[in-house]
């Protein structure tokens, strides 16, 4: 890959850190117990390589304390790996901790000046944005209080309106979004979209695998201080949530100082198990099955045209030699273009039906009906989810081609809305 083709580029980088056993709190303790100080060291990253190209917006995945947080330190500098290189080109900006670069006796108009300079911004800079910091925060009154009484959310809200003011190349992202109010982290997905379409670089740390396959190009798990498997978001996820599902009911999800595991290569999108591609049989593992899923028309008739009411009808139930309690599950639909757009997405949590049964012979299923199908023609991809109520993935089917729309008016796009041409005639109120 040529140097300017890529942002960050992380090189076989490794990162212990020390954990002492034991505290000596007084000098004396310090000084006849320095060499026989007991600790044990705590392997956070382990010979990590990834190429990050400009422009791309990459989400990291994993448990706590897979290495995550601790790699988007090394990139920002804050930590140095023990191995390793690590190459930046651009100007970064970092939201990794609530409170990260302030001070607490500081207002918050003096924090915007403290933060700014941290990040290298002159004082002439930081004041020709001043107003456009405070705005975007909406902290009104609170902007001149110091900040040891603002709420999570308000810190939050200082940190990203100072993050995306100074215009950075680079913007890297610890969770941070998840304390925001849900107006406000609406306002501050739209300024990343802002930013995706300026071709900056985005990596983004979150448990929010909805938001990885919605907002990321590539999407990165890190397991047990190293990449377990790195690619396509959705078969990211899929993968990383079984696996995280398997190992919580195995009781294999304990924290440990051992890192064994992480030993292995990677995850290749293709092992997904929960991915079904037309014409796959789906794996054994999965405690459902989902047979088949069947689009038409409300009629029976399986040409869909635009405006059709449309029935998805969805073939599933409970493996024979599965011994998991399936009381209810959710089922989810989502459509998509073929660039892999998100057009639609629902489930039965969303919709207020809650969990509903599994069926339990060949002559139930699930059934969707959806009104007045608004898509303009085209062929759109299916996926059809069965999950727990907490989210556990049970069963997956994806059909790259499952839904052909005909439209035979003229509009193009991803919908076809109702409309009606005229003239219209201005009349004169004198």
């Amino acid at each position: 890959m040529a140097g300017l083709d890529y942002a960050v580029r992380v090189s076989h980088v490794s990162k212990t850190f020390r954990v002492h056993l034991e505290r000596n709190r007084t000098l004396k303790e310090k000084l006849l117990y320095a060499k026989r100080a007991k600790y044990r060291d705590f392997v956070a990253l382990s010979d990590v390589s990834l190429d990050i190209r400009k422009g791309a917006t990459v989400g990291l995945l994993g448990v706590n304390g897979s290495g995550k947080s601790t790699l988007l330190k090394l990139i920002s500098r804050i930590l140095y790996p023990d191995n390793g290189n690590i190459e930046v080109h651009g100007r970064v900006s970092s939201l990794l901790e609530l409170g990260a670069g302030f001070h607490p006796d500081f207002t918050g108009i003096e924090n915007i000046f403290l933060n700014g300079a941290l990040m290298g911004l002159a004082k002439r800079d930081i004041a020709a944005k001043l107003e456009e910091i405070i705005d975007f925060s909406e902290l009104g009154d609170f902007i001149r209080e110091p900040i040891r009484g603002y709420s999570s959310g308000m810190y939050m809200r200082l940190a990203f309106a100072v993050a995306v003011a100074v215009d950075p190349e680079i913007l890297l992202i610890d969770e941070i979004l998840a304390v925001g109010d849900a107006a406000f982290q609406a306002k501050c997905m739209d300024r990343l979209k802002q930013l995706q379409s300026l071709n900056r670089t985005i990596v983004l740390v979150t448990h929010d695998t909805g938001a990885v396959e919605r907002f990321c190009d590539t999407a990165v798990w890190l397991h047990d201080s190293r990449i377990r498997m790195k690619g396509d978001p959705v078969d990211v996820v899929r993968t990383y949530l079984t696996t995280v599902f398997k190992r919580s009911h195995d009781g294999t999800n304990i924290m440990t100082f051992n890192r064994t595991d992480a030993v292995g290569s990677e995850v290749q999108p293709e092992e997904s198990s929960l991915t079904k591609v037309e014409g796959e049989e789906e794996s054994q593992d999965t405690p459902v099955k989902i047979e088949r899923v069947l689009i038409r028309r409300a009629d029976g008739d399986p040409v869909i045209r635009c405006g059709d009411d449309m029935e998805i009808i969805i073939h599933a139930a409970k493996r024979f030699d599965s011994e998991m309690d399936l009381d209810g599950v959710v089922a989810s639909l989502q459509i998509y273009t073929q660039d892999d757009t998100l057009v639609f997405s629902v489930n039965t949590l969303s919709d207020r039906k809650g969990k509903i049964a599994l069926p339990s012979s060949t002559a139930e299923m699930i059934v969707l009906n959806l009104k007045s199908c608004p898509l303009a023609g085209g062929v759109y991809r299916v996926d059809v989810r069965i999950t727990s109520e907490y989210g556990e993935p049970l069963a997956s089917y994806r059909d790259s081609s499952g839904l052909s729309v005909i439209c035979v008016e003229g509009a193009s796009g991803i919908v076809n809305m109702e409309r009606k041409w005229g003239i219209k005639h201005l009349v004169d109120a004198n």
